[in-house]
């Protein structure tokens, strides 16, 4: 965190970057750290990076085009990525140093520093620590806020095996900054009345097995017919997760991407370590929680059947 914190103190610019299609966790961590070090270096120029919009968008900064002279003369840093080819943006490898920040298991090293605590809850929670480690004063409430809506989502409101109490010491000095707790909690996770009924139908439409198996697909006609974007689809997959008795659940998504048509999925599970098999099809994450991408219907099915083979022990 020291040297962090002196790489940030001695850089004129500074880029700071997250991966693709992100998440309230990559958004928060990501304009926290922009909003604090504007305030606390108010000399320095500071930008948030990144092309994709991702999930609850307006609720974090806006973002500004920034030409490559500005990123070779600037410290990267990149926050809550595990792997290069995930980062939104490859033109940090231009800048003169990095720094890479993150909280999933490591997958490769990208970064001139890199700085990997897989026991976080959150790459927010990490940023929270390393602000507090050069001062305990209270931040202001739009850095806090930031922060905070990072931490309570990629921790599913302080529920998942990884919210420690090192996750609760950062939340509670983050709403010491007047955070408006329930405004937040209604940003996040109130729905719109499609969004409702888009729960219903995959509660409706989970193909549910026996082991203790429970899956979706969903094709772009359905989220066209039921107006849900793939970004408010994905986050739905812990609706699959509620019931006690299912073990390991996933929800895949069929997208066109650069003129490819193909499913991304979000694994999940109670217990079952899964981040393994979701490397085998172009994808990583957290041990119970990881996501695939880029499947053809053969790929799917095959990570559906490995998934099937994990409950019963046989992979």
């Amino acid at each position: 965190m020291k040297i962090i914190l002196d790489k940030i103190e001695a850089a004129n610019t500074i880029c700071v970057f997250r991966h693709q299609s992100p998440d309230p966790d990559a958004l928060g961590s990501q304009f926290g750290l922009v909003n604090w070090i504007k305030e606390t270096y108010p000399e320095k120029q500071v930008f948030a990076m990144g092309w994709h919009r991702g999930q609850s968008a307006n609720l974090f900064g806006d973002y500004e085009t920034v030409s490559d002279e500005v990123v070779r003369n600037s410290l990267a840093i990149i926050l809550d990525t595990a792997n290069k080819a995930r980062v939104d943006d490859d033109r940090f490898a231009l800048a003169y140093d990095s720094i890479k920040i993150d909280h999933h298991p490591f997958t490769d090293q990208y970064a001139h520093y890199e700085y990997i605590d897989d026991s976080a809850a959150s790459t927010s929670e990490l940023i929270c620590q390393l602000i507090r480690t050069k001062s305990e004063q209270v931040l202001s409430t739009v850095t806090a806020t930031y922060l905070y809506m990072g931490i309570l989502t990629d921790t599913l409101r302080f529920s998942t095996q990884s919210t420690s109490a090192s996750t609760l010491h950062c939340a509670a000095f983050l709403v010491n900054s007047h955070l408006n707790l329930s405004k937040i909690n209604d940003d996040l996770f109130g729905m719109e009345t499609n969004e409702f009924l888009f729960s219903n139908y995959i509660r409706h439409h989970a193909v549910i097995e026996d082991e203790g198996l429970v899956y979706i697909k969903l094709d772009r006609e359905t989220l066209k017919r039921l107006n849900v974007t793939p970004g408010q689809a994905k986050e739905k997959v812990n609706e699959l997760g509620l019931v006690r008795s299912f073990k390991i659940w996933a929800l895949f998504i069929e997208q066109e991407e650069e003129g490819s048509v193909h499913y991304n999925g979000s694994l999940r599970s109670r217990g079952l370590t899964v981040n393994d098999i979701a490397k085998k099809y172009n994808g990583g994450g957290h041990r119970l929680a990881a996501a695939v991408k880029q499947l053809d219907e053969v790929k799917l099915e095959s990570c559906i059947n490995d998934l099937r083979l994990r409950i019963k022990g046989e992979l």
